[in-house]
């Protein structure tokens, strides 16, 4: 959790101090990865169902992990932290565009699932590095 934490205020620092601006090619490069991360993990989830091999995600507790799982998890974490980014802008544009109150929950809510998918990849390479 303090890593999760920490790389959530890490990005929010960044943000506020103008180093990472949420830019359109940031925007593409980001929902890209997120999209594509989750297209391998499902292949990779239905392959192992039906072949019992696995490849880039390890769901198995006992087996030996290669290097591929430790590139997916730090790229899965890199693009969940640049995530961030696209939030905080969403939140700073829609107030600054006076939008209903009830939008807030939308920017809240992508705020939520950024941290969750955050600490479940860095989860997921500890577990990883425990083997």
């Amino acid at each position: 959790m303090i890593g999760t934490f920490g790389v959530f205020l890490g990005m929010a620092v960044l943000y506020r101090a103008r180093l990472v601006r949420a830019t359109p090619r940031l925007a593409r490069l980001v929902i890209g990865t997120l999209v594509g991360i989750v297209a391998i993990g499902l292949v990779n989830l239905f392959a192992y169902l039906f072949t019992g091999r696995q490849g880039v995600v390890v769901y198995s507790l006992s087996d030996r992990v290669g290097w591929l799982p430790y590139l997916f998890s730090v790229v899965a974490i890199i693009a969940g932290a640049l995530s961030f980014i696209l939030d905080f802008d969403l939140v700073e544009r829609s107030a600054a565009n006076r939008l209903p109150r009830r939008y807030a929950w939308y920017c809240a809510f992508g705020l939520l699932v950024g941290l969750i998918f955050l600490y479940w990849q860095i989860l997921r390479l500890l577990s990883y590095v425990r083997r």
